[in-house]
């Protein structure tokens, strides 16, 4: 199945897109926002690929443009389907950018919509670090509260920085 966007789209992720998830996740410009602090083997990868791709609770997806050139990741994990609630994620591994001006927007309206409309969720939320201002700015800028603040929760390079939940209820969505 791909979600189909204007200038890209969303589609499964396949065991041979795990290399170039491999070079997007072992770089440090993107891996010290991830909750993974190391590098990622293949072996490494192929296992979190087999066990994502049998679990109901995770919806993973490359983000491409309308060519077939692989720009990001994009997905909704840790589906709480009796509640209806997951946590939504994306980012733009193209050029190591995380987020952009060209792509960003457009595929977290299409994963929003697919959590929202597709999987019926209640409740989308992310949990944000206090070292990612731009994905903070962004997930706010897309109407995203914060709920709460987990002091000194994340460990990076020496110091502690606070981790912040924020999510967007359906009816606010809509």
């Amino acid at each position: 199945m791909s979600i189909l966007g204007n200038t890209l789209k969303l589609r499964a992720i396949e065991e041979s897109d795990l290399s170039t998830i491999q070079i997007w996740r072992n770089d440090e410009r993107l891996r010290r926002y991830f909750r993974e602090y190391r590098d990622f083997s293949m072996t490494h990868l192929k296992n979190w690929y087999n066990s994502i791709i049998l679990d109901n609770k995770f919806e993973f997806f490359m983000i491409e443009s309308c060519e077939g050139i692989p720009l990001g990741i994009t997905g909704i994990t840790y589906i709480d389907w009796i509640n209806r609630h997951a946590d939504v994620h994306f980012y733009i591994g193209k050029d190591f950018k995380w987020i952009d001006d060209i792509y960003s927007q457009e595929a977290f309206n299409l994963i929003l919509d697919y959590g929202f409309n597709i999987l019926n969720l209640n409740k989308l939320w992310a949990e944000i670090y206090e070292i990612d201002k731009l994905k903070l700015e962004f997930f706010q800028k897309n109407n995203f509260l914060i709920d709460a603040n987990l002091r000194d929760h994340y460990y990076f390079k020496g110091n502690y920085y606070t981790s912040h939940i924020l999510s967007l209820l359906k009816k606010e969505y809509e």
